[in-house]
């Protein structure tokens, strides 16, 4: 099940166009440049969503939250010294999977561990650069494509029931990659995520 809103969220506080009930993410109407557009949930209990956000720059930034595999026989047998990360690394490789047969004209130009920092919080996950063609409005443009993939977990950090991704994607023309870096940066750091 898909459904489509400007207007989730009923009973947030000002500011706010969606709380996510199951991992606490607390989704603003505006951070900066970005403006919240619509959430999509996919299940009928809410639990596998995204929420888009545009920037005029101009940007596209979606954040999915979803229930992340709790089959760890799935995993290479090194990850599950830590199941966290190998959960996040297999979910990278699918998401890139995605990626290619989404938009076939997608070049990977690199791919590695990142670190978000939010104050004295830091979380571990993988990001990908792309270059591809992204439609804003009518026409489609020479673009960068970011996706990021982390994991929260319960842990005394975070008050969730199940381990759950969080991903990131940002699409932007390449002649506006300077100002975007910047963007995205702060879209980063004034997201905030749940924590206790």
């Amino acid at each position: 099940m898909t459904t489509d809103s400007k207007t989730e969220g009923g009973g947030a506080a000002p500011g706010v166009a969606y709380v996510h009930p199951y991992s606490k993410f607390s989704f603003p109407t505006k951070m900066e440049n970005f403006r919240f557009t619509g959430i999509h949930k996919y299940d009928r209990e809410g639990k596998d969503i995204s929420v888009e956000y545009d920037s005029p720059t101009p940007i596209a930034a979606t954040v999915y939250v979803y229930p992340a595999a709790k089959n760890f026989t799935l995993l290479p047998s090194p990850a599950m010294q830590d199941v966290g990360l190998g959960l996040i690394d297999m979910e990278f490789q699918n998401c890139k999977k995605e990626i290619s047969h989404i938009h076939p004209d997608a070049h990977l130009l690199q791919e590695g561990w990142y670190q978000l920092v939010q104050g004295n919080h830091h979380f571990q996950g993988r990001k990908a650069a792309y270059s591809m063609n992204f439609s804003f409005g009518p026409a489609k443009q020479d673009s960068f494509s970011e996706l990021y993939i982390f994991l929260i977990e319960p842990s005394i950090m975070f008050l969730v029931n199940d381990r759950q991704y969080v991903e990131y994607r940002f699409s932007y023309p390449t002649n506006m990659a300077g100002p975007a870096a910047q963007e995205i940066a702060s879209f980063l750091s004034e997201l905030k995520w749940p924590v206790k």
